[in-house]
């Protein structure tokens, strides 16, 4: 997924807790408590960052499991508003962009560009 390098982040974290935690030892080698309250900060906001990242994947694979209406006519694809409640129908790159913060691009599939050759050559003739 996009945030993979996000677990890097969190055990950069870590290890600059812990060199604090030894430069600690040696500005301050009566200071026990300090480097263990060094120690618990470092370790919860490495694991609260965690959760965080966990979280947010597990919200983006719900969101991608669920079942999506789409528009038998124009394949618009249907969207209830987290805000209103309200349902919104949005086209295809529109909801990428908005649901899964993706791009697209157009292309043609092997089927309809022969099928446009097919007709391209009808009325040229």
């Amino acid at each position: 997924m996009r945030r993979s390098g996000f677990k890097y982040v969190v055990l950069i974290i870590l290890a600059m807790g812990t060199i604090l935690i030894h430069v600690n030892s040696y500005m301050f080698p009566y200071s026990v408590l300090v480097r263990h309250v060094i120690l618990f900060l470092f370790i919860a906001v490495g694991c609260y960052l965690a959760y965080e990242s966990r979280r947010r994947q597990q919200e983006e694979y719900n969101k991608l499991r669920q079942f999506l209406r789409v528009c038998a006519w124009c394949k618009k694809i249907s969207v209830t508003d987290t805000e209103t409640g309200e349902e919104k129908w949005l086209g295809f790159e529109e909801y990428m962009s908005r649901e899964h913060k993706s791009t697209s691009s157009h292309g043609i599939c092997p089927a309809c560009f022969q099928q446009m050759n097919k007709h391209s050559d009808k009325a040229a003739e």
